[in-house]
């Protein structure tokens, strides 16, 4: 499970965000250029592609609701080929007749389109500053036509952003060109690592390098947290489990010490009477295994099939509880249930090399 909701958190980051973004503090001037810096850094066909962006916070009026929200300017033409992110567009006879006054077109958030639920799909978004800082409190204020939404998957992108074109971006505020950053998609985006450390070199203030996990690095840290922490819980489980398999063991040598003890008189090697009782041991551990795994993925095909538990979005970032079946997992589970096991036995078998065979021949 938690392998799931790394999975989906890496699905919708990955969908939504570029695998590298270059950002300046003073605003890019001269994008394409950089573009062709940053080609430089890779070998050939390593980067799939590349789009600039505007990014700006606003606060969006609808009716009686107020919202702050992030704008984003993208090419759409570029950004379509590129993100993965599933965007809609407003289906119905007059989906396209809404729009008599022309507004510039936007693209909201899923959860954001059910929260703000603008009327006649028409949103009002004030702006901190306006285009003209003189002329601030005219043109802070800009009216957008929503034209469709946009699902990332993750809760968090879904509630507070909202995409126009970058044309319109850059009318509106004025830019004169300007991008407030590069998104760069490559082949493996888990090569963005070596490609922000390989840029660092060259990029420095003003200028910002960041990965597409730098971007969440704390909900991944979170993840892997809880994944060693449920380890060394499940760990700790087995351990008390395998008290009952040193105990059960332990019982069948008090019962059968007087057989234990003729065996080994009669000359039976420590040896295979130690095979005996190991077998014996690892037998019952296989078993008790074997029902776990069947249980565990009977509840995970059951959780992945019919979804009963449903989570607050807005909290867990997904509605659902994530499944996904890995091997290393599953050989790390198994390895170390099997280690706890082996060892537990190992403890009891040290009990039965200790046995008096004189003592417990007069007293079977």
């Amino acid at each position: 499970v938690i392998s799931g909701f790394q999975r989906e958190y890496k699905k919708a980051v990955l969908g939504f965000n570029s695998h590298l973004i270059l950002l300046s503090a003073d605003e890019i001037e001269h994008p394409e250029e950089e573009a062709k810096k940053i080609s430089q850094y890779a070998a050939p066909d390593e980067i799939v592609g590349w789009t600039p962006f505007i990014y700006r916070e606003g606060m969006a009026v609808s009716a009686s609701r107020v919202k702050g929200i992030v704008v984003k300017g993208v090419d759409f033409e570029r950004y379509s080929n590129l993100s993965k992110m599933k965007i809609f567009l407003e289906k119905g006879p007059d989906a396209g007749l809404n729009n008599p006054e022309r507004l510039p077109t936007l693209f909201l958030g899923k959860k954001l389109m059910e929260e703000l639920a603008p009327k006649d799909r028409i949103l009002r978004i004030l702006f901190p500053q306006g285009p003209d800082s003189a002329k601030a409190g005219s043109k802070s204020v800009r009216r957008f036509f929503v034209a469709g939404t946009f699902e990332s998957g993750l809760y968090e992108y879904d509630s507070s952003f909202a995409f126009i074109a970058l044309s319109e971006a850059e009318k509106f505020f004025q830019t004169g060109g300007k991008v407030t950053g590069l998104e760069i998609w490559l082949q493996d985006p888990d090569r963005a690592s070596f490609w922000a450390e390989a840029m660092r070199r060259d990029y420095e203030y003003p200028y910002v390098v960041m990965t597409w996990r730098e971007l969440n690095e704390s909900i991944f840290q979170a993840l892997e947290l809880e994944k060693v922490i449920f380890f060394i819980l499940m760990i700790v489980l087995i351990m008390v489990a395998s008290l009952n398999i040193l105990g059960t063991l332990l019982m069948l040598l008090l019962e059968k010490r007087g057989e234990v003890a003729i065996l080994r008189a009669v000359g039976l090697s420590w040896r295979r009477l130690r095979k005996i009782f190991l077998f014996n041991g690892l037998l019952i551990g296989f078993l008790g295994i074997a029902l776990g795994i069947l249980l565990g993925l009977g509840a995970l095909f059951f959780l992945e099939k019919w979804q009963p538990i449903h989570l607050a979005a807005e909290v867990y970032f997904v509605g659902n509880i994530p499944v996904v079946y890995s091997w290393q997992n599953f050989f790390w589970v198994v390895s170390s249930a099997f280690l706890v096991i082996f060892v537990g036995c190992e403890i009891a078998l040290r009990r039965i090399s200790k046995v008096n065979i004189v003592r417990s021949l007069v007293e079977s």
